[in-house]
């Protein structure tokens, strides 16, 4: 195994295209320039998979008037972040949060991922923007601004994907994000808007130590 120093901007593209959790270096880089896979070396089974939903998934037709009916989530569930301003936990940026109170006594992970990705549009907004349009599934957005014109398309089969996908509101922000999806899934898309914002090695580690 031969090992290789390669510029930031590299190692971030490369960490923009992860697709799997556990999915190392070599085999994104396999994946992308379309080579075989190396059978002198063991492939690591996947463990984590998207979770789908396991019933059949009602008409957009009866779901929408459903979904517009039931609050918005603009709050975490904590008192902590009762209110309309933007609270402390957030404000002073992702290594921060890691090390807050506030943070590190949630126990609810989905909470805890959109605590993450409200501290990064803070943090830096124009480079959550841009981020926000790579971090996508091979077939689906993972995270954006525009949910309502994506539940109005003709295509039924995304709009059915997309619901049961659970999208929802990224406090404090215009944003939205998926939310069924397990831990790992959740990993992924937090590692792929790190790396895009441009966020050091180290920091984007600690996803899977905090999440």
């Amino acid at each position: 195994m031969k090992q290789i120093d390669i510029e930031d901007d590299l190692y971030k593209y490369i960490l923009t295209n992860i697709e799997e959790f556990g999915e190392t270096p070599s085999q994104i880089l396999r994946r992308l320039l379309k080579l075989p896979t190396n059978v002198g070396q063991a492939e690591p089974e996947l463990v984590l998979q998207e979770v789908l939903p396991a019933t059949p998934i009602a008409p957009v037709e009866v779901v929408k008037p459903v979904m517009e009916k039931v609050e918005k989530v603009t709050t975490i569930n904590s008192p902590s972040f009762a209110g309309s301003s933007l609270p402390e936990a957030f404000a002073n940026g992702i290594s921060a949060l890691f090390n807050s109170e506030t943070f590190q006594k949630e126990a609810v992970i989905t909470n805890k991922f959109k605590m993450m990705l409200t501290t990064m549009y803070y943090e830096d907004r124009d480079a959550f923007i841009q981020a926000a349009k790579v971090a996508k599934g091979r077939s689906r957005d993972y995270l954006g601004e525009n949910l309502e014109q994506l539940l109005a398309s003709d295509n039924q089969e995304e709009v059915d994907q997309l619901i049961a996908s659970k999208p929802r509101d990224i406090p404090y922000t215009p944003f939205w994000v998926v939310t069924n999806a397990n831990t790992g899934r959740k990993r992924i898309i937090l590692t792929q808007v790190m790396a895009s914002m441009g966020y050091p090695h180290h920091l984007i580690e600690r996803i899977k130590e905090e999440i």
